[in-house]
């Protein structure tokens, strides 16, 4: 209790340090909502913004014009009354590494807003009630801090749909938290028009979702695969400040690379990167050693040092569509190769009782035989002793 208590203070002084820095008012926290302000994330600490984020415009113009302005700009949305008023909640949806986290944040960076990155294992506690005090914790910081955005990644985890045997105490922190949400709702749009504070989800199993959870979500956007021009402006922002090859094809690239998320293409380019930069280490390292073998024995006159006569030290050579041939056997579409090992194993024959379909060499059979049965008489002796 005294470490909780500890990493709380800790958590007060670096928040009130970003208020500081930022010029915002300074304000008194309780236990709880220290508790909570680690897991805030400064908009000034976010190093995405939607520049970084290759494809998806249709989705980062609405998403511009429905969170973004109103959060940045409220001014000129308050005297239009409730129906230009920030949605209480977004979802965002799509298949792992389509860039969902990203976009949350890139928000948060566009907006201004502080972005509380909400994770289940903050607000579950073993002490009964605490779980619903955390809850009711987040929502009275994001208050505080607005505008804020309060973003809860994987929420099928969270709210998931009810049904069958639950945790009483899971279920009763879900209730508090849509309870909170719903009177959050009316009290900000009372106070500041609604421009304060949003609720973000991302998962990639919206079939998952509590329907309940879901009507208080009035907007959904789908964070797909990206498709071919996308794939390709995300491989160009990826390798914006690397070094490529003269005959360097992006759009072929591009179309190598179909079902490739945004994710995985990042992971591709810098499996890539690693193959030059492997030669250029061994290069050097060669280099070295054909200076060290050059340099003067001890007592050896050293020889004259001639700068214009002296090797160059070695470059790394430029990206290639090779090193991408090769790098694209080594990172595929997320889960492929998983996928294709479980199909795999269930196209294996089955093995029945005859041993029809099985492969096993002779002598291992005569080992596992012999053992099996020194095994059993072993049994035997344990249970009657007299048994020879």
């Amino acid at each position: 209790m005294m470490d909780d208590w500890r990493q709380g203070q800790d958590s007060q002084a670096k928040l009130q340090n970003r208020l500081q820095r930022t010029g915002r008012r300074v304000f008194n926290t309780n236990y709880f909502e220290n508790v909570i302000a680690g897991d805030i994330v400064d908009p000034q600490d976010i190093d995405v913004s939607f520049d970084d984020i290759g494809g998806l415009e249709r989705q980062k113009r609405d998403i511009y014009d429905l969170v973004v302005l109103p959060l940045k700009s409220p001014e000129f949305f308050a005297s239009r009354g409730k129906l230009l008023t920030v949605p209480k909640g977004i979802l965002l949806y799509g298949k792992p590494g389509t860039g969902k986290t990203m976009m949350a944040k890139a928000i948060a960076k566009e907006s201004g807003a502080f972005f509380i990155d909400l994770k289940i294992s903050t607000i579950m506690s073993k002490w009964f009630g605490e779980s619903q005090k955390l809850v009711r914790a987040a929502f009275s910081l994001a208050r505080k801090l607005a505008p804020c955005i309060i973003f809860i990644d994987e929420v099928d985890s969270f709210m998931g749909k009810r049904g069958g045997v639950s945790d009483p105490t899971f279920s009763s922190m879900k209730t508090e938290f849509l309870a909170l949400w719903d009177g959050f709702t009316e009290m900000s749009t009372e106070q500041d028009g609604g421009f304060g504070v949003i609720i973000m989800g991302a998962t990639n199993r919206p079939g998952d979702v509590d329907p309940a959870f879901l009507r208080r979500m009035p907007r959904t956007f789908e964070i797909g695969l990206p498709n071919r021009p996308q794939r390709e402006k995300i491989v160009r922002l990826q390798l914006k400040t690397e070094r490529v090859d003269d005959h360097f094809d992006f759009a072929q690239l591009a179309n190598d690379t179909g079902f490739y998320s945004g994710s995985d293409l990042k992971e591709l380019c810098r499996a890539a990167l690693m193959i030059p930069l492997r030669e250029h280490i061994e290069q050097c390292r060669a280099a070295a050693e054909e200076a060290e073998k050059n340099r003067p024995a001890e007592g050896e006159k050293p020889q004259i040092y001639d700068e214009a006569a002296a090797p160059e030290p070695p470059t790394m050579r430029p990206l290639s569509m090779a090193d991408f041939d090769e790098a694209r056997t080594m990172v595929q579409p997320t889960g492929a190769t998983a996928y294709a090992y479980e199909n795999a194993q269930e196209e294996k024959p089955s093995r029945s009782a005859s041993g029809a379909g099985m492969s096993i060499d002779p002598d291992m059979f005569a080992a596992l035989m012999a053992a099996g049965l020194q095994n059993l008489m072993q049994q035997s002796r344990n249970v009657s002793p007299t048994y020879e």
